[in-house]
């Protein structure tokens, strides 16, 4: 690699990348199938562990699970709408 194409990549506007990649999950969350966004998380997920083994802890893994107790009872307080 030369050392021009080094500092190409480097003064390259990362903050139209950055712009660029939002629109493009933007659209693209749009037509996501169930499993094709499971597969995402979960390439997601294997790439934090590999960089962070003990990813979650166990503080982080109480607040998770104390987010899911809260969405379940909030789900559980909703009632469907009656016909009239």
């Amino acid at each position: 690699m030369k050392t021009s194409e080094i500092r190409a990549f480097v003064d390259r506007d990362w903050s139209l990348v950055r712009d660029e990649k939002d629109r493009y999950w933007a659209r693209r969350k749009h037509s996501l199938t169930p499993a094709e966004a499971l597969a995402i998380a979960e390439t997601f997920r294997r790439r934090v562990l590999a960089l962070r083994p003990e990813w979650p802890d166990m503080r982080q893994r109480e607040a998770d699970l104390e987010i899911h107790r809260r969405v379940s009872e909030s789900l559980r307080r909703v009632r469907a709408p009656t016909s009239t």
